[in-house]
């Protein structure tokens, strides 16, 4: 029999030994030492503020503890996307995370999170700060549905709450450390130290992880993908009397690693009516050919003319074409940089046996500086389109928040109720955005041959937001019956939005005199610079020129390789724009829920040893904002709304050995909050940030796990969502349109499919264990499913899904996992995607202007050694 008691643990007494199977169905193998035979039990949770098991808790979660995570070598939160049926987490620096198809491309400071991440009930505001791995951590709990009435922060997705392993009694502690290919070399330790006996406790975690780059860019000679973040944790607990707790935490992080880049993959025909894009059909600098600005599905290519550009297309395609050897030729370095400082104090009062009060407050202090993301915007080795930040300008932010939590008892314990309160302040100047490209040209033909100069869009952009929350909160659970549980919460929410944002823009004078000066007495054309267009008089003649390289090379670089233009000043022609925006949501939204356990005779007649139902209805909500659309300052983003309605249920079969959870739910939006691209009125496109009126997502997720024998464990899980626009229509860009200054067509968008989230995904897993004299050996395999993501950002994307589609792929993961005969030593051999499958993630397509797909490839096979030594 498979010995699984030899390990205790800190914190709450498990007194089982996990591996990374249970992570996926939030379950525990316990020995029952009265049958002598394995039972799932379920984990202790606290999502609603007490300790509950997880089977009776009426909300869809799935919660894991520390040595879960370690056994999978899961060591930050985008590890657990494949772990969590409905959860998807982008594998880049930043955390962006998506729960039942709600999430947020957008890693800027402008937005916020629909996923509420909590770190010892601490609230980390930006998405970019929430990746805090090493530290020592005793569980995380992911919640589904929108959440308020029982956290600090409104969220309409869901909850991540991570819960760290506080300093122990005693003198103890641990070293591990991981070995693998791509040179990865991740140490950890922490060590237990009580200062006071039974009074005074601390605790030191130091961690660092490292691992070169997967990607080769060809280009800059950078290896993307790689990893390289340390951090160091302090935590101090102080128990002065029986009723009075306090804990501090202090946290420091660096991150300093190159992000995964892009490729290119070329698109035909995805504007308007089968018009090629914006760049597309346009002539770059070193075009050979004519290009047919107008080609769509009813007018052919002229005679002589290409459809879309020979250099933009020959630039891509040579990027496609290294695509399944994991190289890419983007033109700009990039580096992510993030000092991230978190410092936190918790009280907790038993006021009495029946009612504690709990003050949580907290500080963060990040500078996030380099240029991350994905800067060159053309995905090509060409400076065609850029946007990144001068000399890695930095964004710096500071928040502070306050919470008060009251949590107790009444009605001789039929009444389980929390209230709160909620405050954050946050000041962020967030640094300066750098836009450049390079001239353009189009050919008009009516009356005459006009070759219009298209300038480069050039931009300067400096953020400063102030954000300011206000919350009150309430939740009570009230037991009608035995049975039956009634649930209701209300939270009010105020949100002040104030934002600066401070813009330059090209000087088209300055610009066009020296430009024009460079193309001056080029045979066959006729300069006309205050018009911004030359006539043609020999188009041969013209093209052999190559008269918009001439004009890019009077240009200086710098030192990212990016043409330098003159930007304008207030004293100039064209005055700089500064726009303010200040405005306050308020918003009160409700829960409700109904849950029953279900009565013996009911579970007999079915053969269940515990059931539970439950019906739930909630509403979220998450803050406007504001977004800078170029010369026309800042436009409103209004609230998402969220309302949720869930049906769930909870079963164990088979006297404990078999468990089944599940939940079916709709979620309707009001003003869902996506990235779109649009024209400002001086005809730049601009990606912002806008709202579709609304949407709808109807899906549901299964979790089964069933312990065949006491050696044999089998999972599954699995997650589908149908995403609806009940009402989404935008203009589309259109060439003939512009030129002819015609009013931009508007399009139905609400046959699109979400973007960046898959409709199906399951997976399976199985773990044998191997008890020996020489300790006990845990093999287990874990096979994910994806189903196909569109990642369409604009209305030429989503007409052509075909071409805006990643396919869908499975990943294998392997482990072998050992603890020694006394729990001592420990170590595993591990392979995640063991097949080396090529797939996905993040990036976009854009079919209107940039006319490409970047694409982002995930990690290829990766695996390793991992050991342990605990005292």
């Amino acid at each position: 029999m498979a010995q699984f008691n030899k390990r205790v643990w800190g914190g709450a007494a498990l007194g089982v030994v996990s591996a990374p199977a249970l992570c996926t169905a939030g379950i525990l193998l316990a020995f029952n030492s009265t049958a002598q035979a394995q039972v799932l039990e379920e984990v202790v949770v606290t999502a609603r503020k007490r300790q509950e098991a997880i089977q009776d808790v009426p909300v869809s979660i799935s919660a894991f503890t520390g040595h879960q995570l370690r056994d999978a070598g899961i060591v930050n939160l985008k590890d657990l996307g494949y772990q969590i049926p409905g959860v998807q987490i982008d594998q880049a620096s930043a955390a962006q995370i998506w729960i039942r198809g709600i999430g947020q491309r957008d890693d800027g400071s402008r937005v916020d999170a629909p996923v509420g991440v909590y770190v010892d009930g601490y609230y980390i505001p930006r998405k970019d700060g929430q990746l805090l791995d090493l530290i020592d951590v005793q569980s995380v709990q992911v919640l589904r549905g929108p959440q308020g009435t029982l956290f600090g922060k409104n969220t309409t997705a869901g909850a991540v709450v991570v819960t760290t392993q506080g300093p122990g009694e005693e003198f103890s502690g641990f070293a591990e450390a991981r070995f693998g290919n791509f040179d990865r070399r991740d140490i950890k330790a922490s060590l237990n130290v009580p200062l006071i006996e039974d009074t005074l406790l601390s605790k030191v975690t130091l961690g660092s992880v490292k691992r070169d780059g997967y990607q080769h860019n060809i280009v800059t000679g950078q290896y993307g993908g790689s990893e390289d973040r340390k951090s160091a944790a302090l935590q101090l607990r102080w128990l002065p009397s029986d009723s009075l707790s306090v804990d501090t935490l202090v946290y420091y992080g660096k991150t300093d690693e190159v992000q995964p880049t892009t490729n290119c993959r070329w698109l035909e025909g995805t504007s308007y009516n089968g018009e090629d894009s914006l760049f597309g059909n346009r002539i770059l600098p070193g075009e050979k050919y004519p290009v047919d600005a107008f080609n769509d599905n009813d007018n052919p290519v002229r005679e002589g003319f290409i459809a879309q550009s020979q250099v933009y297309e020959e630039a891509c395609r040579r990027s496609e074409a290294l695509e399944g050897d994991y190289r890419t030729t983007t033109d700009f370095p990039i580096n992510y940089k993030l000092d991230n400082l978190m410092l936190g104090l918790t009280l907790e009062w038993e006021l009495s046996d029946s009612m504690s009060l709990k003050s949580i407050s907290s500080y963060g202090d990040q500078e996030k500086s380099g240029n991350f993301g994905n800067p060159d915007n053309d995905n090509s080795e060409l400076p065609l389109s850029s946007r990144y930040r001068p000399n890695g300008s930095p964004s710096d932010r500071q928040h502070f928040s306050q919470e008060l939590q009251l949590t107790g008892t009444a009605f001789n314990d039929r009444l389980d109720y929390t209230f709160g309160l909620f405050a954050m302040q946050e000041d962020i100047d967030d640094g300066t955005d750098l836009r450049s490209g390079l001239p353009t040209g189009t050919l008009l033909f009516e009356p005459t041959t006009i070759m219009v100069m298209n300038s480069p869009s050039v931009e300067r952009a400096t953020f400063e937001l102030e954000n300011t929350t206000y919350a009150a909160f309430f939740q009570g659970s009230y037991h009608l019956t035995d049975n039956l549980e009634f649930t209701a919460g209300l939270r009010w929410t105020s949100e002040r939005r104030q934002q600066t944002v401070d813009l330059d823009l090209l000087d088209e004078a300055a610009y066009r005199k020296r430009a024009f000066a460079a193309i001056a007495g080029t045979p066959g054309l006729i300069p006309l610079e205050a018009a911004g267009v030359g006539i043609v008089t020999d188009l041969d003649a013209v093209m052999q020129a190559d008269i918009f390289s001439k004009m890019s090379a009077v240009f200086p670089l710098d030192a990212y390789g990016q043409p330098v233009y003159d930007m304008i000043s207030v004293d100039e022609l064209v005055p700089g724009l500064s726009k303010k925006a200040d405005e306050t949501w308020e918003e009160l939204t409700p829960m409700l829920s109904l849950a029953y356990q279900l009565p013996d005779s009911v579970l007999d007649a079915m053969n269940i040893d515990t059931g539970m139902v439950y019906a739930s209805y909630a509403e979220g909500f998450k803050s406007g904002t504001f977004e800078p659309v170029g010369v026309d300052g800042q436009a409103t983003v209004e609230p998402e709304i969220v309302t949720n309605y869930e049906l769930g249920f909870k079963l164990d079969f088979m006297e404990s050995r078999m468990r089944l959870n599940g939940a079916i739910f709709r979620t309707d939006f009001d003003d869902m909050q996506l990235r779109s691209v649009v024209f400002d009125s001086g005809d730049t496109p601009r990606v912002v940030l806008t709202n579709a009126s609304s949407t709808r997502i109807t899906g549901g997720e299964l979790e089964w796990s069933w312990l065949a024998t006491d050696e044999l464990l089998l999972l599954a899980t699995a997650s589908y969502n149908d995403y609806d626009y009940l009402d989404f229509k935008e203009p589309q860009f259109s060439s003939r349109a512009l030129f002819t200054q015609s009013p931009l067509p508007v399009v139905d968008r609400s046959s699109e499919p979400f973007a960046e989230v898959p409709k199906l995904t399951w997976s399976l897993g199985v773990q044998y264990t191997l008890d020996t004299r020489f300790g006990t050996f845990i093999p287990r395999l874990d096979y994910s499913y994806v189903d196909e993501i569109f990642m369409g950002l604009d209305a030429g994307a989503g007409q052509n899904r075909d071409q805006s589609t990643f396919d869908d792929y499975g990943l294998l993961n392997a482990r072998v996992g050992w603890v020694g005969p006394n729990g001592r030593f420990e170590g595993a051999l591990y392979a995640t995607n063991l097949t080396d499958e090529l797939y996905f993630f993040g990036a976009a397509t854009v079919g209107d202007s940039t006319g490409v797909f970047s694409t982002t490839s995930a990690p290829p096979r990766m695996y390793g050694l991992e050991f342990r030594v605990n005292f």
